[in-house]
């Protein structure tokens, strides 16, 4: 209800408008108020609050705004108006005017833990970490049992690298709480990033004596061990990891797989993943999954030849795994026997228990590497324009890459062009995508900016890698940045001296840069023959 101070006249007006602005009709509210012109500023403050929300509602903040400014001005101490302002301010994106106004509340209520946690949230919202920290501390001195708010001291600590402080919380939470297994977990990740590393392996060892089966803490020891270099203790760690009751095959086999992706960008993780996959061939050698990832690893060693016969055997255990007979046939396109790779497709239409999409898939990648490009293309279309209840997200993206390169190589660049769009709209770290669309662009002169975006975000994933490089390079030469294409281009060339594209880009940077002997000498290395 309106203020005493209001005129029985005004009141009535006053009332009117709220009313209409219950039924949804603001602006006729906002014409009742302005109707309204209290002296008293308390009345004054109700009215002004009332348009704000009004305006709010509308969404015409920059009105919403002042009338808020007006009521606090009128009514300072009003905790409701001091509410509806800090909420416009924030909805503005103005952090400093809604910190102001919650730090008003707190003052009027220095214990209340709502008014804390809202300024606290804030000041995280205006990026002031180190003041969300102070005022979370605060919350927690009040009540020390708040796990919601020890959690947040505990999340801010990290971000602001106070490890130290960081560890004192997690280990208070890891003594009162539960979930003590992850809480460890994340202390011995802290030790770590303290340099205590003696520490964070006896912890992980403390975990994994209280709960044999607890994964995660294997994983993290094993890591350790693979960083640090210390082969025996990861063999020993390994054979204990694997000889444990309770932990199944397939808990084995995902971190066999983890570390096969890593071991593909870090050369660290090569040799412990022989070591690993040697140990499960011990002791689980027939099984499917081992003889898998065997192929696959000889195959990434350009091994294509024993690959070939560890799918082959795969595929005499079970005739119906896909996933059997698509590194076949990748062993052999690896081999550039592409008419033995097409049969294999054609038998995995006959025998594979697949979805009709992954067997499109397989058909347009093997047409696609064996250079029939316009059937690839017709494979693979079919296969995106599946009903969604067959596709998944990873098949798709396999597909749709694809289809980008194939478009690319019948000169379809806009249809390529697009498909790579699509790509990273499904999947923004798509490093292959990024660079690729780089490369595209910067060929057309066109979206530069953009090119170089895509381009340094995928050397950053990979930084050896000469072709994502060569992109790089290539894009900053389109842009007149020469002495910073050269950086990269010249590292692209020492890591594939061969490679008659990249020597083709550094030819044009060192013309344009004026060094004429290192050009005359790349064009000499290009000649035939040499």
């Amino acid at each position: 209800m309106p203020p005493d101070s209001l005129s029985d006249q005004a009141r009535n007006r006053f009332v009117k408008a709220l009313l209409s602005a219950e039924k949804g009709d603001y602006w006729g509210a906002i014409e009742g108020y302005r109707t309204i012109r209290p002296s008293d500023p308390s009345a004054r403050a109700a009215v002004h609050h009332a348009a704000a929300r009004a305006f709010f509602d509308l969404g015409v903040v920059d009105s919403a705004r002042h009338h808020a400014d007006q009521a606090v001005i009128s009514q300072p101490d009003n905790r409701h108006y001091l509410r509806m302002l800090a909420a416009i301010a924030h909805h503005m994106k103005d952090y400093s005017g809604a910190v102001s106004a919650f730090s008003r509340l707190v003052e009027l209520q220095p214990a209340n833990p709502e008014f804390l946690a809202l300024l606290a949230l804030e000041y995280v919202a205006s990026g002031d970490a180190e003041k969300a920290l102070e005022i979370f501390q605060r919350m927690l001195s009040l009540d020390p049992a708040d796990e919601q708010t020890r959690a947040q001291v505990l999340l801010l600590e990290i971000k602001l690298r106070h490890y130290h402080d960081a560890i004192e919380t997690l280990s208070a939470m890891i003594e009162d709480g539960e979930e003590k297994d992850r809480l460890k977990l994340t202390l011995g990740e802290l030790y770590l990033q303290t340099g205590q590393t003696d520490q964070a392996v006896k912890t992980y060892r403390e975990i994994i004596a209280a709960n044999p089966r607890f994964v995660p803490a294997w994983l993290a020891l094993l890591e350790l061990s693979v960083q640090s270099g210390a082969k025996e203790t990861f063999l020993g760690d390994l054979r204990a990891f694997y000889d444990t009751i309770g932990i199944k095959y397939e808990q084995k086999m995902s971190l066999a797989e983890l570390f096969y992706v890593r071991s593909s960008k870090d050369s660290t993780y090569q040799n412990p993943l022989r070591v690993m996959i040697a140990e499960i061939e011990r002791r689980h050698p027939v099984e499917l999954s081992t003889m898998l990832i065997r192929g696959r690893l000889l195959l990434r060693e350009k091994n294509p030849t024993e690959a070939k016969r560890e799918f082959r055997a795969a595929l005499r255990k079970d005739p119906s795994s896909i996933e059997a007979w698509e590194e076949l046939v990748s062993a052999l396109l690896a081999e550039n026997n592409y008419s033995e790779a097409m049969r294999a497709v054609a038998s995995a239409k006959s025998n594979a228990s697949a979805s009709r999409m992954r067997l499109l898939v397989l058909e347009g990648f093997a047409a696609f590497q064996s250079g029939r490009t316009e059937t690839a293309v017709a494979h693979l279309e079919k296969a995106l324009r599946l009903k969604q209840p067959e596709k998944e997200r990873w098949l798709y993206l396999q597909a749709a890459s694809t289809l980008a390169m194939s478009y690319d190589k019948l000169g379809q660049t806009e249809k390529s062009i697009d498909m790579y769009r699509r790509i990273l709209f499904l999947e923004p770290g798509s490093t292959l995508a990024m660079n690729n669309l780089a490369y595209m662009l910067a060929i057309q002169g066109r979206e530069l900016e953009t090119a170089k975006t895509l381009a340094t975000k995928a050397v950053a994933d990979e930084p050896d890698n000469p072709v994502y490089l060569d992109t790089l390079g290539w894009v900053l030469f389109r842009l007149g940045a020469w002495q910073e294409a050269l950086v990269h281009l010249e590292k692209a060339a020492s890591l594939a001296p061969h490679e008659v594209e990249i020597i083709g880009h550094l030819i044009d940077v060192y013309e344009k840069l004026g060094m004429q002997d290192k050009a005359g000498k790349l064009r000499e290395m290009k000649k035939p023959g040499r």
